[in-house]
Order: structure tokens, then sequence, then C-alpha cells
């Protein structure tokens, strides 16, 4: 497929814990991972998005719309769930975000953009999967069926001079309950700090 460029939407994902996972499970990582790419591979593609990098464990994909890419997070991390790993479990952590970018040929130019994808993405725990504002503004409702939305309001991630609204993805069959966000302002909760209406709230 081509790759999309311009306003491009990224999924960033990877295993949470893996160093620990490849030591005590060292005879059988490398089946672990082979199951965990093809279930990545085969959800990204299927859902319109093109892996444009692989790292270790670690996943950079990107898609023409904000829709794909949160149907291929939810996807995954069903089939994810679903998968006999044998007690080498693995959780995966996802992170989206939407932003300018530009396709080289062999990488992405959008620096600001992917910092923010992978902050997003280190925020969030093995088996969650967070957006951005961005994203959450670019989705289209009626496409996304069986998929909510729930609002944690605007978190400071690392690096980053202006906090990000964050998002998590809620859909059956994938977990729904985390600890606080990994963020610098981490709370006792995932709700938000203001006293609104939308405390506790899921989205569509």
């Amino acid at each position: 497929m081509t790759p999309p460029t311009g306003i491009v939407t990224f999924l960033f994902t990877d295993i949470e814990g893996s160093t620990k996972l490849a030591q005590n499970f060292h005879d059988r990582i490398s089946e672990v991972l082979e199951k965990h790419h093809f279930i990545m591979n085969i959800t990204v593609e299927s859902n319109n998005g093109f892996v444009f990098k692989t790292i270790g464990d670690a996943f950079c994909c990107a898609f023409h719309n904000a829709d794909d890419a949160v149907r291929a997070s939810v996807d995954a991390q069903k089939k994810l769930s679903s998968e006999e790993w044998n007690e080498a479990v693995i959780r995966v952590r996802m992170g989206i975000h939407s932003g300018n970018a530009e396709w080289s040929g062999k990488d992405y130019m959008g620096y600001i953009t992917l910092a923010r994808t992978a902050r997003v993405m280190s925020a969030a725990y093995g088996g969650q999967i967070l957006i951005s504002e961005n994203t959450f503004e670019l989705k289209q409702e009626e496409s996304l069926n069986q998929i909510t939305f729930r609002d944690l309001g605007s978190r400071r991630l690392k690096d980053l001079i202006q906090p990000m609204n964050l998002y998590q993805v809620m859909s059956a069959d994938i977990p729904a309950d985390f600890p606080p966000l990994k963020t610098l302002d981490a709370r006792p909760n995932n709700l938000r700090v203001q006293l609104t209406s939308f405390i506790g709230r899921e989205k569509r």
C-alpha cells in the first residue's frame, strides 16, 4: 500500500516488561515474539495500516485515518488476549496520535508528531490503548461500532511542553481498568481533575 502522508494517524506499541519476559522465558522468547509480530502485522494490514518500523518488540504503524488505527488497536488487543501463551503472557501497551508527517521513502519526517505518539504510548499500561485529542476529534463515530472512549483529561507527558488530552479506548473483551497513567501528573485514579459532568463518562 502507499504510505500515508500529510495528516497521518500513528499507532505505536510495545510489550510491557519485555526484558523481564525475555529473562524468565529465554528458551521461548523467540516463539513468543514471532506470535506477537504475526498478530500485529495481520491486524494492522487488515485495517489498511502500514508497519513502517519495528524495533525489537516495538511496532510503529501509520494509517490514512483515525478510525482504521483505532480498529487495528482493538483487534490486536483482542487477538493478543485470546492467544495461548503458555505462561509467557504478554501485555502490549498502545498509543495513537494524529498529526503532520511526510513519508521520505524510508521513514517518516515529522519529529513532533512522532514524539507525541511515543509519549502517548509510554503513558499506557500493557493491554491499554490511549489516544490523543487530535485522534479523538478525527474519528468517525458511525464506523466505530461497539467502541467507546473514556475521557482521561489533560495530562503532562515527559519532554512535552504542552499537556495533551488523552482518552482510553474501550471495547468488549479488552481490559478496562488500569492504575493511574504513567504521566508527570500521576493521580490516584484515571479521572479528570476538573469536576465536570463528564467525569467517569464514556464517549462515542
